[in-house]
């Protein structure tokens, strides 16, 4: 079975015996986590790659199938502003929202205090916490539910699928904002206004994975480098889903290079969550519309 990631448009082998309804696997060139059902099989073209399965609804399709029995439940966001986190549920209860919740949503349409997920009797279950705009477990608007394996709840624009077992890593980004103004005010006292100079032992390129731009590299020399389709751009794109301005790279010591997103309309993520600030490393891969850049850093012999 062949499917098309929605990220990138990569097509994807995924084996028909690894689930009976639907899996959630992961785009090995974008990193986009999305649901794949029996019916999303796609007749064009040869497979350009494998999906990496995260959740089945066959036990027996992990590797490590003998731990299902071992309750450990996951939320991996498919849909919506924070696309790409995936993240366990550590306690007996989490509340889901958009301010002093355990998971934090930017979604405009999602409440403050949404709902919570809690444990009872070996179980867990879903409750809403009288939301404005409700929430959806599996197209029906509940109140309360129990939750299953590879349930799927909506919250806003916000689809979330909920797992009774994954193995996977978690993957919260967290906003580094203020860390990378600290950084930024640091790096400008120790250069005395050599602005934009590069650190010394180390080169850094990006190199376009994927989109009409595919195959160039492009070394980074000065900072901060702006990427986008307008001219102002120091990295131009072809892309009509990258804004004009739309992020911007800032290597400011060795081992300190930022990502920071620049209120663009389609958004940035780095390897598959959306982000606001983060630091890079080496091996990063970064989407802009539909434009795939790894970050790649090599270093100096002395």
């Amino acid at each position: 079975m062949v499917v098309k990631c929605p990220g990138c448009a990569s097509r994807l082998n995924l084996g028909t015996e690894l689930f009976a309804e639907k899996v959630v696997v992961r785009c090995p060139d974008c990193l986009q986590m999305f649901i794949a059902r029996a019916d999303d099989h796609v007749e064009e073209g040869e497979a350009t790659g494998e999906a990496t399965l995260l959740v089945s609804d066959k036990p027996s399709a992990r590797k490590d199938a003998r731990q299902w029995q071992d309750l450990a439940p996951s939320l991996s966001v498919i849909r919506g502003p924070d696309q790409g986190i995936h993240l366990r549920i550590k306690k007996d209860e989490m509340v889901i929202g958009r301010e002093d919740a355990d998971l934090i949503l930017t979604d405009p349409s999602v409440s403050k205090w949404h709902c919570r997920i809690f444990k009872e009797k070996k179980r867990y279950y879903l409750e809403d916490l009288g939301s404005k705009n409700g929430t959806i477990v599996n197209k029906k608007r509940t109140q309360r539910a129990e939750l299953n394996n590879l349930d799927e709840i909506e919250l806003g624009q916000t689809l979330i699928v909920y797992s009774d077992y994954d193995g996977s890593e978690e993957c919260v980004p967290e906003d580094v904002s203020q860390e990378l103004d600290h950084l930024r005010d640091s790096t400008k006292a120790q250069q005395q206004g050599e602005s934009g100079r590069m650190p010394k032992g180390r080169e850094f390129y990006l190199e376009i994975m994927s989109g009409k731009d595919k195959a160039r590299s492009f070394k980074i020399d000065r900072c901060p480098l702006i990427i986008g389709r307008g001219e102002e751009a120091n990295l131009r794109l072809s892309d009509e889903e990258a804004s004009r301005k739309h992020a911007m790279i800032e290597v400011l010591s060795r081992d300190n290079a930022y990502l920071t997103d620049l209120a663009s309309q389609n958004g940035t993520y780095l390897n598959g969550a959306h982000i606001r600030a983060m630091r890079l490393k080496h091996g990063d891969k970064i989407r802009l519309g539909q434009t795939i850049i790894q970050f790649i850093v090599k270093d100096l012999p002395e």
